[in-house]
């Protein structure tokens, strides 16, 4: 997952009126290379808001109140300046308002948030600024930047530019409005605190060292929380059925009641904008500028997609259930809250694989290493400590990632649960790098154990995590900010993050990490049944996906005032073959629903090109460091200079196609 800060293409906000001169670029990068992540009081974030959004409304100033001939030179490097300073301001604050260990801090940086957010959608719907960017010549510019300042003006005239002020207005007070309410659908999510209490006899069956570190407390009771530590061990191997469905229960319950008036209020802001720009949805209009360019065509992938996974998503289903029949003989479906462990039953007992061993072998800190090490054989980075860097919280730890003795960026680690932290797994931006004046810098905040066994889905998704790090610290090296990774069709930017997930199950990669107690590397026979048991339940999995992508998809079709607890499940079931768990609200906690809006689908559309990008590698060798290169060369270091077609022609000499993606699905009922 990305984590979004304020994107160029959605917000908009009139009324910035400051008529100070332009601070100097070097008082703006001065601001912008402080790095300010630990602010000690409210009162810090506060005045740190205030200094960034004063240079930015001076600079915007400036910029819209040029005259003269227009140019790349002066122009286009302003702006580009100017959307650098408030996105990396928005990235900060995010961050803070994410992660800092005291309540009234993160606060102030949502706050500050919504006060940035109305700079940018001021930036976006500024007509003077528009039309100077729209009157540069473009006779003799360089592909990279002739796309950069193409992309900039779709950018404009998607958000209103071009309409009349009154209706420029209602839009800007529109996307004031979702900014808010999405960052308080999102704090919801963060600040939720939902507890399990059980009986000790309810975990019958959890590995010794999830009992040693979650011991009975004064009360006798068992109390677990939502974060995923202790949610998916539950439900992977706790044994008793009444424990699993109270703990998936609560988990698909997080942050409702109250995020279910919140989410209304969104859909509904976000409807009455597209129809303000002349949509008919809100899926119409964040879908323009994607690769999977329409509403249309989303479902048809989807539909797709589904089509492909049927086959084998029926055959996985029907071991799942005569696996539970022999626990309950009147079984006639799998229940949402049993489909974890009994796939963890079937692996075990048909392919050999017992969860509770594999677990064994990977821990938190040698699986960084690992990971380290990997993008070392790929990529030929070396990846050492960043001495002196400001951590906003223990356990935090920053390193910097070099590329021989080029200092390629920077980045933080915070990978443990807390209260109040972000409560899922993303990467965030927290400095847009810039060739010749800004380092990238980067963050992974997660929610992994800090000590004892991690579960093999940890790693995979540490190793999705860090493929959208080097992503961004490889791209962040382009003459202009616009033309960094985040500026990619929002639909191809999990791919890399995707592709290096394969990597989670290539046992050349995993001996050099995968170790237990006693210091021996995990088997080869053991990795080799994980792979052969790899595709079990995949189908059902990648319809899962599907159901996810739908809902937000339909979310942001239909009309304001839907019953959102029937169109989740409406739209859920019509793909998911386990059924989404009665009596539960899913969406409340839905949190991609804020930064990917109808475009979700972007997991199954990006995993779709990452299995393509990956035959490659199928066919040179996965740990060949010349296609490696060649990968990071083409596709990685690129970011956003070029379209993500031609990124993905760069590398494969060919057009993206879905056959790899149906290929292994279809394909998935031979392997079981």
């Amino acid at each position: 997952m990305r984590k979004l800060g304020l994107s160029i293409a959605v917000l908009a906000w009139l009324g910035c009126t400051g008529v100070a001169p332009v601070p100097t670029v070097d008082a703006v990068d001065l601001f912008l290379n402080a790095l300010q992540f630990t602010p000690p009081n409210p009162a810090a974030v506060r005045a740190r808001c205030d200094t960034g959004a004063a240079l930015a409304k001076r600079r915007l100033q400036a910029l819209a109140t040029r005259t003269g001939a227009a140019s790349i030179a002066e122009d286009f490097r302003r702006y580009d300046a100017l959307l650098n300073l408030v996105n990396d301001l928005s990235y900060e604050m995010n961050l803070v308002g994410e992660t800092s260990v005291m309540a009234p801090v993160r606060d102030a940086a949502r706050s500050c948030g919504e006060r940035i957010g109305a700079i940018v959608t001021d930036i976006n719907l500024s007509r003077p600024i528009y039309d100077r960017l729209a009157a540069i010549p473009t006779t003799g510019l360089d592909p990279a930047t002739g796309y950069a300042l193409g992309r900039q003006l779709l950018a404009y005239r998607l958000a209103g530019v071009n309409r009349p002020a009154a209706e420029r207005a209602k839009i800007a007070r529109l996307n004031k409005d979702i900014i808010a309410v999405g960052l308080a659908f999102d704090r919801n999510i963060s600040e939720d605190k939902t507890t399990v209490t059980l009986p000790p006899d309810s975990l019958e069956g959890m590995p010794q060292d999830f009992l040693d570190a979650h011991k009975p407390g004064a009360d006798g009771k068992i109390h677990l929380t939502t974060a995923y530590p202790d949610a998916l061990p539950v439900l992977t191997f706790a044994s008793r059925q009444t424990t699993r469905k109270t703990i998936d229960a609560a988990l698909w319950n997080r942050a409702y009641p109250v995020n279910d008036a919140v989410l209304s209020r969104l859909l509904a802001k976000r409807q009455d904008l597209a129809q303000a720009l002349g949509e008919p949805d809100y899926a119409t209009l964040v879908t323009k500028d994607k690769m999977v360019d329409s509403p249309a065509r989303v479902q048809a992938l989807l539909d797709e997609l589904n089509g492909a996974a049927k086959v084998a998503a029926a055959h996985d289903l029907d071991r799942l259930l005569a696996r539970y029949r022999q626990i309950e003989p009147q079984a006639s479906e799998v229940q949402d809250w049993d489909s974890v462990y009994l796939r963890t039953l079937v692996k075990k007992e048909q392919f050999d694989v017992d969860g509770a061993e594999v677990r064994r072998y990977f821990t938190l800190d040698r699986t960084r290493d690992g990971i380290f090490q990997l993008v070392h054989d790929l990529f030929g980075s070396d990846i050492r400590p960043w001495q002196g860097a400001p951590r906003w919280a223990p356990g935090v730890t920053a390193w910097e990632l070099f590329d021989g003795k080029r200092l390629v960026g920077r980045f933080y680690l915070d990978l443990s649960p807390r209260a109040g932290k972000f409560s899922h797994a993303a990467q965030f931006g927290l400095r847009t790098g810039v060739a010749g004046k800004r380092i990238p810098v980067g963050a992974l905040i997660c929610n992994f154990p800090a000590t004892g066994p991690m579960e093999h889905g940890d790693v995979i998704t540490f190793l999705h995590e860090f493929g959208h790090l080097v992503h961004f610290l490889y791209s962040g090296h382009q003459r202009y900010a616009t033309q960094s990774m985040d500026q990619l069709q929002w639909d191809f930017v999990e791919a890399p993050s995707q592709l290096l997930e394969e990597w989670a199950w290539n046992y050349d990669t995993l001996k050099g990490f995968a170790r237990n107690d006693e210091g021996a590397p995990i088997p080869a026979a053991l990795v080799a049944r994980m792979n052969a048991a790899r595709r079990f339940g995949d189908a059902l999995s990648w319809q899962r996906q599907l159901g996810f992508a739908a809902v937000s998809l339909y979310f942001h079709q239909l009309p304001a005032g839907l019953d959102l607890t029937k169109t989740y499940d409406d739209a859920y079931n019509r793909y998911a073959s386990i059924k989404a768990p009665p009596g539960t609200h899913p969406y409340a906690s839905f949190g991609h629903l804020t930064g990917y809006s109808a475009t979700y689908y972007t997991y199954l559309w990006s995993k779709s090109v990452a299995l393509d990008l990956f035959t490659r590698f199928r066919a040179e060798g996965m740990r060949n460091p010349a296609t490696a290169l060649a990968y990071r060369r083409a596709v990685l270091e690129p970011g956003a200079s070029k379209p993500a077609a031609q990124l993905i022609r760069d590398f494969l000499g060919r057009d993206a196609s879905t056959k790899a993606f149906r290929d292994d699905l279809q394909q998935q009922i031979s392997a079981n």
